[in-house]
């Protein structure tokens, strides 16, 4: 406010978000004003206004003097309220001289003049309102991509190039890649290798795609900041899983992390998200208001203008909603992602309307011919997440209880051993008939011999195992070892929209891949045998995550390593 006299701050009691103040002491408490549905308050440097957020806005309205509680309602009632914004608004604040109110969306600045905001006199009869600006001060800035420069020649091993549906397997093979791209793959003795190559023998081992988990949850940063080093992350990429894709992440942290791999500044897979999802229930940091098309649009335009290429149509009560966040998705060019939160009526709606992919496994033990027939006359795909089944206890549980996660040298190398242990040391057991996973397997195997699009996707429950988890609940269910594989590859990366660059081992495509020291499409539970990990053209050992042979840049020490 204008004195010193006064600390104001956002509170929150019985379901509301409340701008209280109090006397430096932190006494004679005051609430100013509150809402059910805002998510923070700006207070003007002069006091006489403030500004606040709801439903991803900015408005503004009068601040009254003294200890009168107003009711903060964006459509206005006794104080007049200002929309500010149009669109979205991130980063919300005051000049310091008052003069402005300042917010972002994306890498733009948007600014609107204070006295513009409210008239200082009853305005004349027809006299126009305040316009929210539709143009701003971009501060992007362009930051040259990371790619390894040179050529690299894999020789000697079995490729499992995911070309064709058969694997596209070839014996003694060689791939060879520049500048971050492959350029040849073939036999040895078919395929020509540069004079400047480094040649890498792999002889005896399998080559794989890098794994896509196409439904990866997970900290990408804390409090809007994102580390030099997320373990996390690593311990993803360490375990082969080249590709996420988060359908569900603050926006201000995924997107910066996106960015930040792109330009090689941290190590990780390749980060795709929704941002925030799309919510349709009633709470104050997450609910996304939609009533007609035009809010769909500003909605999934907010999201597309921060980094998405995807949109999460989530739990919007009403069908017509989602239809709405679809057509807004479709006109915008954008994937939308959906979850019908294990009710199976809503499911069914989701692939009615066309949204891109279904998330979760349909909560049914058994699909009849109906469902079969309808899901693949459909254009939507499938991530059954068997990890996090609805119906019992999931895949996430089964192999907890059925391996030594604790024990796995990947895992113990690069995640905290207080978090390791705590996840897996001491485990509940079920009787193995009990486990669902590989019931909704089997359903997801049935479609997708219908032509659906089923995907791996491990949901963030145990950073680099959960992928394959999916792979081997995925066999379990009846997917032959490399069905599983094609899962967790080129079909993940069609479903995504990205096997122009991703997904299998072709010319032309990104140099992401897995060399492994035993055949997974032998035995499915080979897949995380890994002995190195190639993203972009840069290869790693997954023990250490030191890059080896395209460069020399060693890991940083974990914070638990710290002597």
């Amino acid at each position: 406010g204008a004195g010193n006299d006064r600390v104001f701050m956002t509170a929150s009691d019985k379901g509301k978000r409340q701008l209280v103040s109090t006397d430096r002491n932190g006494e004679a408490r005051r609430v100013h004003a509150e809402g059910d549905l805002v998510t923070s308050f700006q207070v003007a440097p002069d006091g006489n206004s403030f500004a606040f957020k709801q439903n991803y806005e900015a408005f503004v309205m009068p601040l009254l003097p003294g200890a009168q509680d107003v009711a903060v309602d964006t459509k206005g009632g006794a104080l007049p309220v200002t929309k500010v914004s149009s669109g979205g608004a991130d980063y919300l604040g005051w000049s310091n001289d008052g003069a402005k109110l300042n917010w972002s969306l994306g890498p733009v600045l948007y600014s609107a003049a204070t006295p513009s905001l409210f008239a200082s006199a009853p305005p004349a009869e027809g006299a126009a309102k305040f316009a929210p600006p539709t143009s701003g001060i971009s501060l992007a800035m362009p930051v040259t991509a990371d790619r390894p420069r040179g050529s690299i020649a894999l020789t000697g091993a079995r490729i499992v190039t995911m070309a064709s549906t058969d694997g596209g397997i070839i014996e003694d093979g060689v791939i060879v890649l520049a500048d971050g791209r492959i350029t040849a793959v073939g036999k040895r003795g078919a395929v020509a290798i540069p004079a400047a190559a480094k040649i890498v023998d792999v002889t005896g081992k399998t080559i794989i795609p890098g794994l896509v988990d196409a439904h990866a949850h997970g900290p990408a940063g804390t409090d809007e900041l994102v580390p030099q080093q997320n373990w996390s992350m690593l311990q993803n990429l360490a375990l082969g899983t080249t590709t996420i894709h988060n359908p569900s992440s603050r926006a201000s942290e995924i997107f910066a992390a996106a960015e930040m791999q792109r330009a090689g500044i941290i190590v990780a897979p390749r980060i795709f998200s929704t941002g925030e999802i799309i919510y349709g229930a009633k709470a104050a940091d997450v609910y996304a208001q939609i009533d007609s098309l035009d809010d769909a649009l500003a909605h999934v335009r907010r999201l597309k203008a921060q980094g998405a290429g995807s949109v999460k149509n989530y739990n919007q009560p009403r069908r017509e909603q989602r239809q709405q966040v679809v057509a807004a998705a479709r006109a915008e060019g954008m994937e939308v992602v959906a979850e019908g939160g294990s009710l199976f009526g809503m499911d069914m709606t989701i692939i009615a309307d066309g949204n891109s992919t279904l998330e979760h496994n349909i909560p049914l033990r058994v699909f009849y011919k109906d469902v079969i027939d309808f899901f693949a006359e459909s254009k939507t795909n499938y991530t059954p997440t068997l990890v996090v089944s609805y119906g019992g206890p999931a895949g996430d549980p089964y192999w907890r209880q059925a391996t030594d996660i604790f024990a796995h040298p990947l895992l113990k190398a690069h995640t905290p051993p207080s978090e390791l242990a705590a996840a897996g040391a001491r485990r509940v057991k079920a009787p193995e008939a009990d486990y669902v996973d590989g019931d909704n397997a089997r359903e997801a195997l049935r479609v997708a011999k219908r032509g659906v699009l089923v995907s791996i996707g491990a949901h963030g429950q145990q950073a680099g195992i959960g992928s394959h988890w999916e792979l081997w609940s995925f066999v379990r269910g009846g997917m032959t070892p490399l069905e599983a594989l094609r899962a967790g590859t080129i079909i993940s990366a069609q479903s995504l929209g990205m096997a122009r660059d991703i997904g299998s081992l072709e010319v032309g495509k990104l140099a992401d891949l897995l060399v492994l020291d035993a055949d997974p499409v032998a035995d499915i539970r080979n897949s995380d045998k890994i002995n190195r990990v190639m993203i972009g053209g840069r290869m790693y050992d997954p023990l250490t995550m030191n890059e080896v042979v395209s460069g020399t840049k060693p890991r940083l020490p974990y914070w638990w390593e710290a002597k």
